[in-house]
């Protein structure tokens, strides 16, 4: 049986030209269902193997019930490992035949880290682990391309990139690195940065293996061949088929120049605007304007628990002019004008000016609110010739101790009352961030980083260069519950404003939700891929944690549920790697490409082995075929 652990290190191995080279394109028609099944039992992982037992990295999901309470169940349960292209063919093949002695085609999955919070990652049928399917096969500087396997880690990728010769990056990054490449495309992965789009936009070429009806086979397709199939799978959820190899646009290896500075929340967002006078259900039937004029009013209906008004009817973006145009975005037509103007209020404007001259002011900006100690930690790099920083041994104990196992145990001890979570994040903030100057920055003093000043002389600064990787991810400590919105960039401003008066009602209510930290805001550009989250419109992620301290779990669901209330308010799309409440009849109002994806998906996967729950519970408004799903969330 193969070797496998899901938190394994990825090495280079030899005979990388084999693993990746295609069976012929009769390969499916050829070979009998007998010699597909010698094919894949040597990569067949044993049903009592840990690697054939996974769960999602949050813990909600788990993939047989023998693990958790509460979970899902299987059938013709089958879990492999491959490490070739040919083997990933024979799996898909013997699933369309339906096994060794089906009819029926049976479901298949390709599985990366499990990084996903939702059920996005499972299938009802057989998994395909591609961790064994790794290794970069080509780097070609002068193109600026680099070639690798689908489970390939971003990790394992950025460090060959920079051990090349020349040493090369790629464009940008997300929080984290430990997700497959194929993972971070499927689900339109992104970093932040209003000049950058998903990571999906900078893909030139990719290899899937497509259950076609003539049997499977490796499709290649880009910009200029297929063009239809490769828009849909830079965010094709794995159901427009199992991606098995990447070419990425890469670039001469940067370092970043990174500003940190943590000023209170109302040097950002403004004063909080004193409580409406009127009571809550009063309140919830005024006229749209009251909001749209004060996005805070908002807050004080979710945390009341009152209904809020029916979102408006916001049109989807035009589309775009022909599957190649991935990005930048080219519309076919000039944008509908929206219902309302969330900027219609001179403090929310005011808010959207700074938040926008803030995000123009460097390449890469991110915002971390702590509602509780009223403060917001504002990240800003650029790049850099400047060497990088030493190291600090004694920085990366104390954030061992402090921020990864004091954390968790406040975070855990904050279960037991609902008086404790709001203390226990102002003294974890207190401790895991500087301090400002005992006396202020001189006004006309030089800026720490050369055209980068800060919001305030009074504000605490850090500055650190380091290589882009480094400054990129961002450390997510434990498991965690998680939730993340997409909204146009030009309502930024008015959509903090309500959640942050909405956290603000919530923890001065004895009964309201207790919210973790931080809320992460980034900035992304429109693109043109089918499915994305920024599809058309530059865009604002919003995001929100619970944390699970020591794998326990902690109250979420009605922090969750009221948080997309609010976010749909904005013309919200949901982040396709978590789980949401968004269906087919309101996804096609956000994304008008919503009917192109499914014909290519129908196209590609015509028995539909691709579609699991999540799936066909989303974008199909199917349990695909009658096939009833069985999962369940994990006991929480």
């Amino acid at each position: 049986m193969p070797k496998h652990r899901l938190d394994q290190q990825q090495r280079a191995t030899p005979g990388i030209g084999a693993r990746c080279a295609h069976p012929p394109s009769t390969f499916a028609q050829s070979v009998s269902t007998s010699a597909l099944e010698a094919i894949v039992a040597p990569i067949e992982l044993a049903h009592d193997a840990p690697a054939a037992h996974f769960r999602n990295w949050a813990g909600v999901y788990h993939s047989d019930a023998a693990t958790h309470d509460g979970a899902f169940a299987h059938t013709q349960r089958r879990v492999f490992a491959p490490h070739s292209v040919e083997q990933v063919v024979a799996i898909v093949e013997l699933a369309r035949r339906g096994g060794a002695h089906g009819t029926t085609p049976i479901p298949v999955r390709a599985i990366g880290r499990v990084h996903s919070p939702s059920d996005l990652p499972f299938s009802l049928g057989w998994s395909i682990r591609t961790d064994e399917l790794q290794g970069v096969v080509h780097v070609d500087a002068d193109a600026c391309t680099a070639t690798m396997l689908a489970g390939t880690y971003l990790e394992t990728i950025t460090h060959v990139l920079a051990q090349h010769e020349p040493p090369l990056g790629l464009h940008n990054l997300g929080s984290i690195s430990q997700q497959t490449i194929a993972g971070v495309i499927s689900t339109a992965t992104h970093g932040s940065g209003i000049h950058f789009p998903v990571l999906s936009a900078h893909v030139e070429r990719l290899e899937l293996v497509c259950p076609l009806l003539t049997g499977a086979q490796v499709v290649t397709c880009s910009r200029t061949e297929r063009a239809d199939l490769f828009n849909a799978s830079l965010c094709g959820l794995g159901a427009t088929g199992v991606i098995v190899s990447v070419t990425l646009s890469v670039e001469p290896a940067f370092r970043l120049e990174q500003m940190t500075e943590d000023v209170p929340l109302h040097v950002l967002l403004g004063d909080t605007p004193p409580p409406s006078s009127l009571q809550p259900e009063i309140l919830a039937r005024e006229p749209y304007t009251t909001f749209t004029h004060n996005p805070a009013a908002l807050g004080v209906l979710l945390a009341a628990g009152v209904d809020l008004p029916p979102a408006p009817a916001y049109a989807p973006p035009p589309r775009s002019v022909s599957p190649s145009n991935v990005y930048p975005y080219v519309p076919v037509e000039a944008p509908c004008a929206q219902p309302v103007d969330w900027n219609a209020g001179e403090a929310t404007r005011a808010v959207q000016q700074r938040i926008e001259a803030l995000v123009a002011s460097a390449e890469h900006v991110r915002l971390l609110l702590f509602p509780q100690a009223e403060m917001v930690t504002i990240d800003r790099a650029r790049r850099t010739e400047k060497p990088a920083d030493a190291p600090s041994a004694a920085s990366a104990l104390y954030h061992r101790v402090v921020h990864y196992h004091l954390s968790q145990f406040l975070l855990f001890s904050a279960r037991f009352h609902t008086g404790l979570p709001q203390r226990v994040a102002r003294w974890i903030y207190r401790w895991t961030h500087a301090s400002p100057p005992r006396v202020p920055r001189e006004a006309g003093a030089a800026p720490p980083v050369e055209d980068l000043a800060p919001l305030s002389t009074s504000s605490a600064v850090q500055v650190r260069v380091d290589a882009a990787p480094n400054v990129f991810n961002f450390d997510c400590l434990f498991p965690q519950y998680t939730y993340e919105y997409a909204i146009p960039y030009e309502y930024a401003g008015a959509a903090l404003r309500a959640l942050r008066a909405w956290l603000d009602e919530e923890h001065a209510r004895p009964d309201g939700v207790r919210p973790h930290f931080p809320v992460e805001v980034r900035f992304v550009d429109a693109d043109g891929i089918y499915m994305s989250h920024c599809y058309g419109r530059k865009t604002c992620f919003i995001g929100i944690i619970q944390f699970r301290p020591y794998g326990w779990p902690t109250s979420y669901r009605r922090l969750f549920q009221r948080f997309e209330a609010l976010m749909r308010q904005f013309d919200g799309r949901p982040h396709w790697a978590k789980t949401h409440t968004s269906y087919a009849v309101e996804l096609a109002q956000r994304f008008p490409h919503l009917g192109d994806w499914r014909a290519v998906q129908a196209a590609y996967d015509p028995h539909q082995i691709l579609v699991n729950p999540y799936v066909a519970r989303h974008l199909l408004d199917t349990h695909s075929a009658g096939r009833v799903s069985l999962f369940k969330r994990s006991k929480l």
